[in-house]
């Protein structure tokens, strides 16, 4: 009896113990004020930095967010300041008739971003939310920021003077990488925007080569130089160029992971938190647990991301789609924006909204038709589901490179569907068990990690807060001039130096011969024409 009370005796004592151990170590985590700054009219990208923020707010930080999505429901910590009327978000705008498939889709790219960036800033920045924000006198220790293409909301960086980290929907974009200097070498890492492998033939290093440079000179002319006067008009003129602000960035967390984009060198300001968006599956509605649990041959996802609008389609293509997953064994399930859908087979459902990476959690869905957005490629990727990539715009055509260079996914192009290239892929990546097998390899590398992508994010957010900037993150690069980081003044001057002493060497070989009085012969074509010639005449005299 006695020996079972000292027993609950040391129980309680040490549950108490972890309790106050518990209660003491909350008490002493410091609590920060951090704003988010989200600019870019794209819902998907500020899904994925949504969760990061909401855990902050769960650990007990006061999070401030301007954005265009404002939470529909109210959190502890967490406070909206909305940049806008929603109408103005990017959903289901992208005409597939419109697609620029030329060599030079990159441009029309670029003239997208610098649309978008426009219509953004020049809506936000005027608002009265924004304005009476400004006038407030408040301190953050930490501000969060999409790094893309809207630097007119750096001003809010000079506004608080807080230190502040930049965030990347998807791989590191050339403009954004320069800031950091971190290494960016063309011959074997593909620009963002670019439909390359990794292992590039000669032709794809010179294309790679000139539209990073290319791309970093556009953005600093179409979008940083031509902000700054809203900037000014917005924050006053004693904003600093944008530019210098943007190089002041503390660290960049990237939607990326080397398993999936391949090994570059990151700085240690660069941190990769691929997946950060993904959560647990959730139960899914009853007609489609229904549909996907009734599959006797499996289930092939079909979506092409939030901003595509499928029914822009032409009609034609239309038809081949439709015709192309009507031949297909396997139950279809389509995001699909209208109500109807022309000659639908029976195989097929449609729905205008899905909860993506629940369906793709499924068992019985084995493979993906997807546009290679990041976030659903990512979650693809996270459940080891094959995909057949059909790359529109953006970072897609390199995410469907990188699925590829895995053997997780075939790429299709636009242009390129046909009824059978169509059936082609789809039942390759269906029936073809190699694969499954890569996407399963993939997406075992791509989830073994220390830490959880969202545990990483929080923990560096927290520790650049903690530690006021934490200055010694910045490589000693980030202050070089392009020239100097390329030392091409070093080579000039090693070029030139070579130059010089090979001079001045000849030239005291010259002057010692002369002195000695022996012939100096001078070497060259000229020269053994003329002995050649002397020769001749020599031989007519004898």
């Amino acid at each position: 009896m006695k020996s079972c009370s000292a027993k609950l005796l040391c129980l309680f004592v040490i549950v108490t113990g972890c309790v106050v151990s518990s209660c003491e170590c909350d008490e002493i985590r410091e609590r920060f004020n951090i704003l988010g700054v989200f600019g870019h009219l794209g819902k998907s990208h500020f899904d994925v930095f949504l969760p990061i923020l909401e855990e902050l707010a769960h650990r007990g930080h006061n999070v401030t967010v301007l954005s265009f999505f404002p939470r529909k429901d109210r959190i502890p910590n967490y406070r909206d300041i909305s940049l806008g009327d929603s109408t103005a978000i990017f959903l289901n705008v992208i005409d597939l008739t419109k697609l620029d498939h030329s060599i030079f889709y990159i441009v029309s790219e670029l003239k997208m971003l610098h649309n978008m960036a426009e219509i953004a800033c020049y809506s936000a920045l005027r608002t009265t939310a924004v304005k009476e924000f400004l006038k407030s006198d408040e301190k953050f220790d930490l501000i969060l920021t999409e790094s893309f293409n809207t630097d007119c909301f750096l001003g809010f960086v000079h506004k608080f003077k807080a230190p502040f980290i930049g965030l990347s929907s998807h791989a590191i974009i050339p403009w954004v990488n320069n800031r950091l200097n971190n290494p960016d070498n063309p011959s074997y890492i593909p620009g963002l925007f670019h439909s390359v492998s990794p292992s590039m033939t000669f032709f794809e290093r010179v294309m790679n080569t000139f539209w990073i440079v290319a791309e970093q000179i556009a953005y600093d002319l179409m979008f940083t130089r031509p902000m700054q006067s809203l900037v000014e008009e917005t924050f006053g003129p004693g904003v600093p160029p944008l530019q210098d602000i943007a190089n002041n960035m503390t660290a960049l967390m990237v939607n990326t992971h080397f398993s999936l984009h391949g090994a570059r060198p990151l700085s240690p300001s660069v941190v990769e938190i691929g997946g950060v968006h993904i959560r647990g599956a959730k139960p899914l509605p009853k007609d489609l647990q229904d549909f996907l649990d009734s599959a006797e041959h499996g289930v092939l996802y079909f979506s092409w991301g939030s901003m595509v609008r499928a029914s822009s389609m032409p009609n034609e293509t239309l038809a081949t789609i439709v015709e192309a997953l009507g031949r297909l064994k396997q139950k279809v399930l389509w995001k699909w924006e209208n109500d109807d859908l022309p000659n639908k087979p029976k195989n097929l459902m449609t729905r205008q909204w899905l909860p993506q990476f629940d369906v793709l959690s499924h068992p019985n869905v084995k493979g993906f038709l997807a546009h290679a957005g990041l976030l659903g490629l990512s979650e693809a990727i996270y459940v080891g589901v094959p995909i057949v990539a059909v790359p529109m715009f953006g970072d897609q055509h390199g995410n469907a490179k990188a699925a590829e260079a895995r053997g997780a996914a075939i790429i299709l192009q636009y242009e390129d569907i046909t009824v059978d290239t169509l059936t082609g892929a789809l039942n390759e990546i269906l029936n073809n068990p190699s694969y499954r097998r890569n996407a399963r390899a993939v997406s075992e590398a791509y989830r073994d990690r220390p830490a959880s992508a969202l545990e990483t994010a929080v923990w560096w957010a927290e520790y650049v807060a903690r530690g006021k900037g934490r200055p010694f993150l910045r490589s000693a690069s980030a202050n070089l001039s392009w020239y100097q980081y390329h030392l091409l003044d070093v080579i000039g001057f090693l070029s030139l130096a070579g130059l010089a002493v090979l001079f001045v060497a000849v030239f005291a070989v010259k002057r010692l011969l002369k002195a000695l009085n022996l012939p100096v012969k001078k070497v060259g074509i000229t020269s053994e024409a003329n002995d050649l010639t002397k020769n001749e005449t020599n031989k007519k005299r004898n």
